[in-house]
């Protein structure tokens, strides 16, 4: 067999999302700390009944750290930990890094055991963190990606090896050297997100009742399309229960985002336009505990967590929540703040009722930064993402 050695690495996360990753979950790490810590500072330093509500952050930032450890852990050691296989002119090779033990599987089988190859896609939702591309060039973040499942006989028992590959050029080069083993090709439309263990593989795909025998000689990428399109059309055809169902979820999830497009912000608030009245009775009520000095009129935690639950309660009390309704809060908020401070202002600049009403403008704004910005920012995103799936969608549908 005139053959070359072939090597099917996992990659690992590009240098820069990498970096990018780090430096968030550390962010994120930080902020975790910060909900445990200053409770009970405030706790221990400030002698206030109210103090002891914010006890409810302790739990919340425990969890977040948790949560975030675990998975900068998980990623850091899936980075480390490739899974790989190699084939030569007369085996193959594949290591298989087991997430729960943490211990390498090695199996090694001559390519005459090989009895069949199934051809698929496997679908993963960080395509952007692997895929090399050039400067400015869309990459989806979700994406399907070819794989190939090879069965071959050990001893008395079929087993599998499944390879994933990031690139149609590197399943082309692995099966143009299969083809000269003469065993069946075949698509296969099971595909899943993780590497399922090697029995429910098998048996999955043993189970696929649309898996169609192809020949070798044919352009794999172009004709996997069409049979998949082909398999979908039959199940809408034939009125296939998974089909229907996800077909349903589709359209409710499509009539749920018609509905949120054509809401108007302004007139969908309803009762919510109380909690800007509510908002001046908070007001007196720190401006009143600031005179008696049972607050720290200069600190800007306590009016900005109250500031976002008062903004959870507007949530909830509008009729249908859109995102606009965050940039009602957030600006009228600040308006709301800046009336206040003209209207309730005393004569002393600097006595502590003036002191807080200048903290609940500062913690007004500072919801405008560090909510309204990065919210525009994520729409944007958001549309650019939504624009680039429509891109390719009208590609593949007239492919």
């Amino acid at each position: 067999m005139n053959t070359y050695p072939l090597l099917q690495e996992q990659r690992k996360i590009l240098p820069f999302y990498w970096q990018f990753t780090r430096l968030m979950m550390g962010i994120a790490l930080l902020i975790a700390l910060a909900l445990v810590a200053v409770p009970l500072y405030l706790i221990w330093e400030v002698s206030a009944v109210w103090t002891w509500f914010t006890i409810v952050f302790i739990p919340l930032g425990g969890w977040i750290f948790y949560a975030v450890l675990r998975r900068m852990r998980h990623l850091s050691w899936r980075n480390q930990h490739l899974n790989r296989t190699e084939m030569d002119s007369y085996q193959i090779l594949y290591i298989r890094w087991n997430p729960d033990s943490h211990t390498p599987e090695e199996h090694r089988f001559e390519r005459s055991a090989i009895q069949r190859v199934y051809y698929g896609r496997y679908l993963t939702k960080e395509a952007h963190f692997y895929q090399r591309a050039e400067f400015r060039e869309p990459v989806r973040t979700i994406q399907f990606w070819p794989e190939v499942h090879i069965l071959y006989q050990q001893g008395l028992e079929h087993r599998l090896c499944t390879v994933r590959f990031y690139e149609e050029t590197e399943a082309n080069a692995w099966l143009s050297q299969l083809a000269s083993q003469g065993v069946e090709l075949r698509f296969t439309m099971y595909s899943t997100e993780n590497l399922a263990p090697e029995a429910e593989v098998r048996a999955a795909l043993e189970r696929d009742e649309h898996q169609e025998v192809v020949p070798w000689n044919i352009p794999v990428e172009n004709n996997f399309e069409i049979y998949r399109q082909r398999v979908v059309e039959d199940l809408i055809s034939q009125n296939h229960p998974s089909i229907r169902i996800t077909e349903e979820k589709k359209q409710e999830k499509e009539k749920r985002s018609a509905a949120r497009k054509q809401t108007k912000a302004f007139r969908s608030v309803g009762w919510a336009w109380l909690v800007f009245v509510l908002q001046w009775g908070i007001a007196f009520l720190l401006m009143e505990l600031a005179k008696k000095g049972q607050l720290n009129p200069d600190t800007m935690f306590i009016p900005f967590m109250i500031w976002v639950g008062m903004g959870v309660l507007f949530a909830f009390l509008t009729k249908i929540f859109v995102w606009k309704h965050v940039l009602i809060y957030s600006a009228f908020t600040f308006v709301n703040a800046i009336i206040m401070s003209v209207s309730l202002y005393e004569t002393e600049d600097i006595s502590p009722g003036a002191r807080m009403l200048d903290s609940l403008g500062s913690a007004s704004l500072l919801g405008i930064l560090f909510i309204c910005v990065p919210l525009l920012v994520y729409r944007f995103k958001v549309a650019a993402g939504e624009a680039l799936n429509k891109k390719y969608n009208n590609k593949s549908t007239h492919r």
